[in-house]
């Protein structure tokens, strides 16, 4: 089994679940960093238009469970994050993946985010925290809370939510998690 294999049997994420509950205007959003697609199918199950971004073909997943209506309201871009143009969108959620950016590309990235949400739009996202059992990996970035608030200075943080916890990969590895979960608003 793949990377994207074990992705694609995931449930949405609780968070983005629990958010389109509280939030059901939301019209179009974007999965940056889409992987096998388990948040976008449950975007377009609501539906919500989504454009879904992952630098590796994940069209094979992306549309595997869906219908010819959902289908039509998918738009895939293969890209890497630091070099997408981002469509003018509701919503952006990115789990799992900003932190495997490095620092600039992340400032660079999150400010494209801001530049493409619509007024009061939303961003969900995660970072991986330093006591995470990743640290030390240079190919991934570790924040505190404050350095979260920082890079999120120009949204208004709605929730940011802190959570250590031993548990599996999509590799069904087991690790230390330290993650922070962030609900944003467009300022």
């Amino acid at each position: 089994m793949n990377f994207y294999e074990g992705l694609n049997k995931l449930k949405p994420h609780r968070i983005l679940n629990k958010f389109i509950q509280d939030y059901p205007n939301i019209k179009t959003a974007i999965d940056l960093g889409c992987g096998a697609g388990r948040d976008t199918e449950f975007l377009l199950a609501k539906g919500i238009n989504v454009t879904a971004i992952d630098r590796v073909d994940v069209t094979k997943f992306l549309y595997q469970g869906l219908n010819d209506e959902e289908k039509e309201r998918l738009n895939f871009i293969q890209a890497q994050f630091s070099k997408v143009k981002l469509p003018k969108v509701d919503l952006t959620i990115s789990y799992e993946a900003l932190p495997f950016c490095d620092m600039e590309t992340l400032k660079s990235v999150i400010n494209k985010v801001g530049e493409s949400l619509n007024e009061n739009g939303f961003f969900l996202c995660n970072f991986f925290g330093k006591h995470d059992s990743w640290v030390g990996n240079n190919k991934i970035t570790f924040l505190d809370k404050k350095e979260i608030e920082n890079l999120l200075k120009d949204f208004k943080i709605l929730e940011l939510r802190e959570i250590e916890r031993d548990g599996e990969t999509a590799m069904h590895q087991i690790k230390h998690w330290h993650v922070f979960w962030v609900i944003a608003q467009k300022a």
